[in-house]
């Protein structure tokens, strides 16, 4: 069962519009699917070109909390967690996936539960959780998205790339070397962090930039 959110995007003043990803993934753009527009979160530079994906009414303008209770609405890392999640809905009716930016999803996880009928949460897949919580000796937040980084990893301009999914470390390091990874060229070095440390880091620190192989 999946329960409205009593506060709809479509009553806000100000806003940008979603972006729909259907269960076939055809992508198509849904007029009048509408969010707050990203205020400036300085810890997170990139945030506003990093996809999360809610489930929400057919329209785009109600997200859907679809925990047991009616109290959580997850922002999934990846489209198929989503997906996965929709079909598993029962009385979901015309519900749909839709795509946001992350700088738009913690503006939205600020916002007093209270108000808008329940809470948001950020869900990773527990893949990512598990490989995060091995890498740091520590337990991953289940509300948070762990990112992967090898400080080797970085741009022309000095950014360290930070990676929602470790195998994306991977596929970067091996496009670094010019192929396998060997004893020869070297193996990352996994380092971890998440969005919510970034999101409370303070001003000053390292440089880097937020990479996601998922599509809006």
């Amino acid at each position: 069962m999946a329960y409205s959110c009593r506060w709809t995007l479509t009553l806000l003043a100000s806003v940008t519009a979603l972006r729909q990803s259907t269960r076939r993934d055809i992508g198509a753009l849904t007029a009048g699917a509408l969010l707050v527009p990203a205020r400036a979160v300085a810890a997170l530079p990139s945030a506003d070109r990093v996809p999360l994906f809610v489930i929400t009414t057919a329209d785009g303008s109600t997200p859907l909390f679809t925990d047991a209770d009616g109290t959580r609405a997850s922002f999934f890392a990846e489209r198929r967690d989503a997906e996965a999640k929709l079909k598993s809905l029962k009385g979901a009716g015309d519900a749909v996936v839709m795509s946001l930016p992350l700088s738009e999803a913690l503006d939205l996880k600020k916002q007093p539960a209270s108000e808008l009928g329940g809470e948001f949460t950020l869900s990773a897949r527990k893949g990512e959780r598990d490989d995060a919580s091995a890498i740091a000796g520590a337990q991953a937040d289940p509300d948070d998205l762990p990112l992967f980084f090898d400080p080797r990893l970085a741009a022309p301009s000095g950014e360290v790339y930070l990676f929602l999914k470790k195998g994306d470390v991977d596929k970067s390091w091996a496009k670094a070397v010019g192929g396998k990874p060997s004893a020869k060229t070297g193996y990352p070095a996994y380092q971890t962090t998440s969005v919510r440390a970034l999101e409370g880091g303070k001003q000053g620190g390292p440089k880097f930039i937020i990479v996601s192989s998922e599509k809006f």
